[in-house]
């Protein structure tokens, strides 16, 4: 799988793409700087970029689950910015459970989903 990310300190951004299978490998190389990044930050604002998305090495399945729940109370604000049909149904779903104010975009509104991140 393909990811990268950025960080954007002067508006505590974490800004994260994913495209393809997540591997274990993945989720280190992503979990480790945005964790780095919510304890020198306190508050958070997450964007994740799914392009594409093929599943999951079950494998990091508990490893993920403990890491959301502790970086997830570090998340103000997250946008979630996909052409994927079922990602914005899940995704609101999800959001229904948490405080983070979150929204979801399509790929094409990526710079609005900044926007809002930026004037959150």
């Amino acid at each position: 799988m393909a990811t990268s990310f950025r960080m954007i300190p002067e508006t505590k951004t974490f800004e994260f793409t994913v495209s393809g299978k997540v591997t274990m490998e993945d989720f280190n190389a992503l979990s480790g700087p945005l964790e780095d990044f919510a304890e020198e930050h306190d508050k958070i604002k997450l964007l994740e970029i799914i392009e594409d998305f093929q599943g999951f090495d079950p494998m990091m399945m508990w490893q993920g689950m403990k890491f959301d729940f502790k970086i997830i109370p570090h998340i103000s604000h997250c946008a979630v910015v996909s052409d994927m049909g079922w990602i914005s149904p899940l995704t609101k779903a999800a959001g229904a459970f948490m405080a983070t104010k979150l929204r979801t975009f399509d790929l094409e509104e990526l710079d609005a989903a900044r926007a809002w991140l930026a004037e959150a």
